[in-house]
């Protein structure tokens, strides 16, 4: 049995790496239960049946009220819908993640007594699916010309599924940058002939985006392929992708 414990993480947050600032993560999955009791119930016990599905996010953070840091961007998020999340189990090209959007609910800039380490906490529900997926572009290297992320064996998408993808720009520098990522499929790891399927808008400032695909696809290959235009532009980027 594989052992293992939290360090190492990449917690995106919009265009915010809070991993960094944070103590505690509570990601949480549940499918509501419908009372099925009939009234000829033969032995006097409730029966259940799963209905909707839905997923809770809950973080402490260590604050920060420098300009673009955990209060400014969390505070800014209180009551918006649809934010791009992903939870990474390791920060490196390649690691498990899930991804989802978010819709934050509670926002607490302050949670310690004196002298304590300065805390604040953040609540929020997933709208639409929590996907299992992968990091198939890490935010910890910064770009600053076109290329290629490494192909994953993702899977292929069934009819009635999806591929979807989350992109975080983390941080941007440079005069009129732009960044344009897009999501392509091939059926071998060699992407000797590429199909786009996800295509982001271009991205000029620090922010993130959702996008998905409907199956069927067969390809099962996938990667990221991004175009970097300005002068002297430099991106931190992060894009997670997984099959619900």
């Amino acid at each position: 049995m594989a052992i293992d414990y939290w360090h190492d993480m990449s917690i995106l947050v919009g265009g915010l790496e809070v991993a960094t600032h944070g103590k505690n993560v509570d990601m949480r999955t549940q499918v509501a239960p419908l009372d099925i009791t009939p009234l000829s119930t033969p032995d006097g016990w409730t029966e259940l049946a799963g209905g909707l599905r839905s997923g809770t996010f809950d973080m402490s953070l260590m604050q920060n009220l420098a300009a673009g840091s955990i209060d400014e961007t969390m505070f800014a998020e209180l009551g918006v819908s649809g934010t791009p999340v992903t939870v990474c189990t390791r920060s490196a090209d390649g690691s498990f993640a899930y991804l989802f959007r978010n819709s934050t609910g509670s926002y607490t800039p302050s949670m310690s007594p004196v002298g304590d380490l300065a805390m604040a906490a953040l609540s929020g529900n997933s709208t639409g699916g929590i996907v299992r997926g992968s990091l198939i572009h890490p935010g910890s290297a910064s770009r600053s010309s076109s290329s290629t992320g490494t192909g994953r064996q993702l899977g292929a998408v069934v009819a009635g599924k999806s591929m979807y993808a989350a992109l975080h720009v983390l941080s941007v520098s440079g005069t009129t940058p732009s960044l344009t990522v897009i999501v392509q499929s091939d059926d071998n790891a060699g992407f000797t002939t590429p199909t786009t399927r996800i295509s982001f808008t271009a991205a000029n400032a620090v922010g993130a985006q959702w996008g998905s695909v409907a199956g069927a696809v067969t390809d099962d290959y996938w990667r990221i392929s991004y175009t970097i235009s300005g002068t002297t532009p430099v991106f931190a980027f992060a894009v997670s992708a997984g099959v619900l």
